[in-house]
Order: structure tokens, then C-alpha cells, then sequence
């Protein structure tokens, strides 16, 4: 698990290096640079928020939304805008390399600054959603949900305790317990428990951040009877198929309960050998169709599928929805209103689906940190072709849609 958390912040923060050098060196942005550095931001930013690494998560959606807002400008404010830019990508790296980086107040004020008001991201520095499920959230207090998003903008981890204590020691016991705890972070709150009081025990919970290590806060919580019932420091990815499966799952349970939906997650894997950089992509892919079906497939409730399977000398992956389908009419419209296609272009039911896949396509008229920049499925596509794989779509109105992937073993 931690080499992979390792090998993400490695990778991420050579392919910035690698997008700062083309940016500097280069006279004009042409559009190949721009897809490239989508692409590099959006893929971190998406992996950032599954590893819970909130702030760096955070400065790469600033980061897409700066560089959207500059595209066709050639004046003096889109050279400040340009070096702005390549500030925020050294920022982006130390706060990959440094967990606990603070990002300047003067950085988010500048980039404010240069988006538009009516930009959903003119509250980045503000308002940024926690790790912490919504069963504690939704509990708490406007100034403790603040708390809790500022620990995890400080890489923190979030803890849930589940405590019992005998009533004739309460007062004792939870000094004892609340002193070991802030001598190793911050108590955020004391919540109801599920027992409350009851033959002579009371049961809470509390709401506890920290920079520690996992194994010490389980030893405070062993030494006060205490159970660990959430660790935010557990979103991280495993190293085996079924592992990343199950990553995946959590991570799109929480997206959809951001968005308000229900969805049910069913997932089937066979029992398959891969290699780091195989699961890495694979892990990647899931990502961004799983985000993408959450957010655009299923309106309100539905079910996702994400098949992982060995046939042959290859790997194939489907991700499938019972949502409303993709509408043609819409997607050819949207194509046609970014520029992408004339509007007299006479298209194929399948060449409109596979519209889906250009660069910069999106049918969503706000973005938002989810999605709206049309840079997903044109990475899926672009990272699945160079490594030799095919990715094709189908769907039908009312009845969901299918992404099926076949890679290389």
C-alpha cells in the first residue's frame, strides 16, 4: 500500500518537473500543452482526494480552473497569469513531497484574483470538502466542520473513537482518555453514541485529528477501551485487484454521497497476477469512468458495475451503469458549441458517442471538482491507448451505458 502511495507522489511530482520545463521552454502554449497539463493535473488531483492528501488535491483543481480561464488570452495578463501558473505547479510538488506544506494565503489571494466571480472556484481556499463520512459531518457544528477540513488541509488524519465508560468512573476515566488524546493531536468533538446510557455505562464517540501515526493513536485507544470505528489514514490503495477494486468502490461511495445520490456498487474480479505499473493503470482508469459515471450516468439512484477479468493474453475491464444513457443529440450539440465538430457534420451513432473521448468535451455547464473539464475520458482514453490497450463505449437511452477496456497483459 505505501509503495504505491510512494510511487503516486514519485511519478506526480516528475511529470510536474516535466510539464514546468515544457511550459518554460516553450514560445506559444499550443494545445498539445494544454492537453498535457489537464491531463497531469486532473489524474493527480483525482488520486490526491483518494489518498486523502486534501491539499494537494485542492491546489490542482486551482491550478485547472487557472489554466481554463487563460486558454486564447495573449496580453500582458496571460504572461502574469503563465508565471502564476508555473508558481502554483513548484507549490503543487513541494506539497506532494512535504505532507504538512502550507500553501501561501498570497498564493489563493493572487488566484482569485484571476478567476472570474461568477467561477464556482472562487471559494478553492475556502471550501473543500473533508475525508470524514457524513454519519460524523453532518453532526457538527459549522465552526467544528472547519476544524475538521483544516486538519485534513494540513494532511491530518481524522479518527473516530467508539467509547464506553462505567458511570461510577466516568469522570476519571474520560480525563484520562481526552489527556492522552491531546497530548497527541486536536479532540474535535464529542459526539452521541450509538449505546448512549444503559446499565450503568455511557457511550460516546469523539471526533479526534492528528499527525501521528496510526499504530500510536491504536495503542491511546487500546489503553482507554476505546474502538477506532473511522481512520481516514485507511484510504489508501492496495496492491492486489480485488484491493483496488474495493478502493475504488469506497471512493465513488463517497463521491455520490457528496452529490447527494445513492448508488449501489457490484464488483467481480478474477483471481489475477499483476504487475505494480499494470495495477497503477488500471487503478487510474477505474478513477475517472467510475467519477464520471457517478456524477453524469446516475441522476439520482442507481447501481454501478465494475467487471475486472483475464481473457487470453489480456486484461478486460468494464465499468457499466443503469443510468440514463448518453444522449447523442445532447453530446453533438455540446461538441458543436466548444468548437469541436461544425454543426453540419453528419455523424454515426457510434462516431457521436465517441465524442465523449475528445479532449476538453464535457456536457456540464459548471465545473466543479468532480468534473466539467472534459479532460476525464480523454485521459482514460489517452492512457489506455499507449499502453497498447482499445477502449470502446456503448449505451442506449434509459438503460445505462458500458465502457469495456481490453489491455495488454
Amino acid at each position: 500500500m505505501e509503495d504505491f502511495r510512494r510511487q503516486f507522489l514519485t511519478e506526480a511530482a516528475a511529470n510536474l518537473c516535466a510539464l514546468t520545463e515544457d511550459w518554460r521552454t516553450a514560445e506559444a502554449l499550443s494545445d498539445t500543452l494544454r492537453r498535457d497539463a489537464f491531463r497531469t493535473l486532473h489524474t493527480i488531483k483525482g488520486t490526491a482526494q483518494t489518498f486523502g492528501f486534501t491539499s494537494s488535491s485542492r491546489l490542482a483543481h486551482a491550478l485547472e480552473t487557472l489554466l481554463s480561464v487563460s486558454k486564447n488570452e495573449k496580453n500582458t495578463t496571460a504572461d502574469q497569469r503563465k508565471i502564476l501558473f508555473l508558481e502554483g505547479i513548484g507549490l503543487l510538488i513541494e506539497c506532494l513531497e512535504q505532507r504538512n506544506f502550507e500553501i501561501p494565503d498570497s498564493f489563493w489571494e493572487r488566484v482569485r484574483n484571476f478567476i472570474p466571480p461568477t467561477s464556482e472556484s472562487e471559494k478553492i481556499a475556502k471550501d473543500f470538502p473533508p475525508a470524514v463520512p457524513d454519519e460524523f459531518f453532518s453532526q457538527l457544528s459549522i465552526q467544528e466542520k472547519n476544524v475538521v477540513r483544516a486538519a485534513r488541509e494540513n494532511e491530518k488524519n481524522i479518527f473516530c473513537f467508539e467509547v464506553d465508560f462505567e458511570t461510577a468512573n466516568f469522570a476519571d476515566e474520560l480525563i484520562n482518555f481526552r489527556e492522552s488524546l491531546s497530548a497527541t493531536g486536536e479532540i474535535i468533538a464529542t459526539l452521541p453514541g450509538a449505546k448512549s446510557i444503559r446499565d450503568g455505562v455511557i457511550g460516546f464517540k469523539i471526533l479526534f485529528a492528528s499527525s501521528a501515526a496510526s499504530p500510536k493513536i491504536q495503542a491511546i485507544a487500546e489503553a482507554g477501551a476505546a474502538e477506532i470505528i473511522f481512520n481516514s489514514s485507511l484510504n489508501v490503495f492496495s496492491n492486489d485487484a480485488p484491493g483496488v477494486l474495493a478502493q475504488i468502490v469506497k471512493y465513488g461511495e463517497e463521491t455520490a454521497s457528496k452529490l447527494g445520490k445513492r448508488i449501489r456498487f457490484k464488483t467481480s474480479s478474477d483471481e489475477i497476477e499483476l504487475s505494480p505499473e499494470k495495477l497503477q493503470l488500471v487503478f487510474y482508469v477505474l478513477l475517472h469512468l467510475v467519477r464520471n459515471a457517478v456524477d453524469h450516468a446516475v441522476e439520482t439512484i442507481g447501481q454501478i458495475e465494475i467487471q475486472l477479468a483475464a481473457q487470453a493474453n489480456n486484461l478486460r475491464l468494464i465499468v457499466s451503469d443503469n443510468g440514463r444513457g448518453i444522449i447523442r443529440d445532447e453530446i453533438k450539440a455540446a461538441a458543436v458549441e466548444k468548437n469541436l465538430i461544425s454543426r453540419d457534420k453528419i455523424l454515426t451513432e457510434q462516431e457521436t458517442l465517441d465524442l465523449i473521448f475528445l479532449s476538453e468535451f464535457s456536457t456540464k455547464s459548471v465545473v466543479t471538482e468532480i468534473s466539467g473539464r472534459g479532460v476525464g475520458l480523454d485521459a482514460v482514453k489517452f492512457a489506455v491507448e499507449k499502453a497498447g490497450g482499445t477502449i470502446n463505449v456503448k449505451s442506449r437511452n434509459g438503460k445505462g451505458t458500458v465502457f469495456e477496456i481490453v489491455l495488454p497483459q
